[in-house]
């Protein structure tokens, strides 16, 4: 057994469930990543749905959230409300998440798979719609 000196995780595909992924603890004598599961060390490629191992990201940085916001919806009963992203947490591969209080105040990474949320800065959303004649970025013979 080789133990796992870079940070590694084994991706598993849970159908409609977002992925679910298991830090690689150490490796087999043949290379095979093995990760904990149900209380011993197990070859990823033996557990159902193993799709691949990757580099694990990291948190390296947290930077204040600078004004951004996070606008929740209810579809169903035709409301929402915003909350201030407090900071960002900068992972290793240069990806950065949304960090949010919930109702007791306790610090929370939002997902970036959540259907009815929208992440936006106050500044670069418009007061008004755009008239439908004026959509920036198209040509005019494209109007």
């Amino acid at each position: 057994m080789i133990p796992a000196t870079v940070p590694t995780e084994a991706v598993f595909d849970r159908g409609r469930l977002p992925d679910k992924s298991l830090p690689v603890h150490a490796w087999s004598d043949d290379g095979e990543p093995l990760v904990l599961w149900r209380n011993g060390l197990q070859r990823a490629q033996d557990i159902e749905g193993f799709r691949e191992v990757r580099e694990r990201r990291q948190i390296v940085g947290v930077v204040p959230g600078g004004g951004w916001m996070t606008e929740w919806q209810e579809p169903s009963e035709g409301t929402s409300f915003a909350d201030p992203v407090v900071a960002w947490a900068v992972y290793s591969n240069g990806d950065a998440r949304a960090i949010d209080t919930d109702a007791d105040g306790d610090a929370v990474q939002l997902s970036p798979f959540a259907k009815n949320r929208r992440t936006y800065h106050p500044g670069q959303i418009p007061v008004k719609p755009l008239p439908s004649k004026k959509t920036p970025g198209t040509a005019a013979e494209d109007r």
